[in-house]
């Protein structure tokens, strides 16, 4: 009898724990597969280099506004704490995460290190300083580590310019960036993204190029500081083969260039400006193309694909004038004569005066 009881002891015992380790299973399965964002929505999360479990759990909690302990939270805190004994680092990168899925992947793509890529435009960037604080908003490291690379290789970015201003070397870097929208790691650091960035420009400037630009009469820096003037001037790509043919009409003729984006560039003012006065045309700077013959001595854009093309492939022609078409058609109107370029010139400021644009 005592041996009966004493087995039933031991059988009701081992069904307890079975019980509870069943439960415990389901618990952690309810846990692991509840979502991290009940709401549905997609988000992303930034996890730094030399990371530690309590930077990720607040990163977590912060990207998602959740209450602590909701399962999914639970769960990834408690794959956490597990990870950090284990494992140094979580590995760093951006990680974009659909909003329905489960703590349990959330935490598998992070600790795998299955970071998203970070889209990175550089074609409506005009100086470097500005390519270093976009550089910065979009990758973990910031605009000075981005510029303190720059300053530390100039020789390599901007070769054969040690004799040029510094100011004027930091933006010659620009020189070699074809403008687009590239896909890069948020992990990528100003190293990565100029090797990427010099991988691109040599597959494009080819034996072919330095052909077209001597048919033009032009250095690869004058071609490239060209195109960001044309690009300055128009967004209508169809138009900046015949606004390039323009200025080198101009140049041939040894006349000043006086376009107005290189007076803007030179006053480097914050907001943007339709209309550019008498008296900013007496700003003293070598980018200013109404007191300085000759091109910039740098760039003052950086530059697409469609713009080299425009000055490699010139349209040939005999206008030396170009204004703005009234109407805000973003194109332009050309003249051979300085009188109808006038005439030109008026109606577009009446145009401006009309709608009430003073700058």
């Amino acid at each position: 009898m005592k041996n009966y009881f004493r087995k039933n002891k031991k059988a009701t015992a081992a069904l307890i724990v079975g019980m509870l380790f069943v439960g415990f299973i389901i618990f952690s399965f309810a846990l692991a597969s509840a979502p991290l964002n009940s709401n549905g929505k997609k988000f992303s999360i930034y996890v730094p280099t030399n990371n530690t479990g309590a930077q990720i759990e607040q990163i977590i909690l912060d990207s998602l506004c959740r209450d602590a302990k909701s399962p999914g939270i639970v769960y990834f805190k408690w794959r956490i704490t597990s990870f950090f004994k284990s494992q140094d680092k979580f590995p760093p990168g951006k990680y974009s995460i659909d909003g329905d899925l489960s703590a349990r992947a959330v935490f598998n793509k992070i600790s795998g290190g299955n970071q998203d890529a970070v889209s990175f435009r550089i074609d409506n960037v005009k100086t470097i300083y500005k390519l270093a604080q976009r550089f910065g908003k979009n990758f973990e490291q910031d605009s000075s580590q981005f510029m303190e690379y720059v300053n530390s290789h100039l020789d390599k970015l901007a070769p054969k310019t040690k004799d040029l201003p510094i100011e004027v070397r930091q933006q010659r870097v620009t020189e070699r960036l074809i403008g687009d929208t590239y896909e890069m790691y948020w992990t990528s650091s100003p190293e990565n993204f100029f090797n990427k960035m010099n991988s691109v420009y040599d597959q494009y400037w080819n034996a072919e190029k330095d052909t077209l630009a001597k048919r033009v009469g032009l250095s690869e820096h004058e071609v490239y500081v060209l195109a960001s003037i044309v690009r300055g001037e128009t967004s209508n790509k169809d138009e900046a083969p015949q606004i390039a043919g323009l200025y080198l009409n101009r140049l041939r003729q040894d006349m000043l260039l006086q376009s107005d984006p290189t007076v803007l560039f030179a006053l480097n003012t914050k907001e943007k400006r339709q209309r550019v006065r008498h008296s900013d045309l007496k700003f003293d700077s070598p980018y200013n193309t109404y007191l300085y013959k000759g091109l910039p001595p740098a760039s003052i854009h950086v530059v697409e694909k469609t713009y080299l093309e425009a000055v490699l492939n010139a349209t040939s022609h005999d206008y030396i004038f170009m204004c703005a078409q009234p109407g805000g058609t973003g194109k332009h109107n050309f003249t051979v004569t300085y009188s109808d370029h006038q005439k030109n010139a008026k109606a577009y400021r009446d145009y401006l005066d009309s709608i009430d644009i003073q700058r």
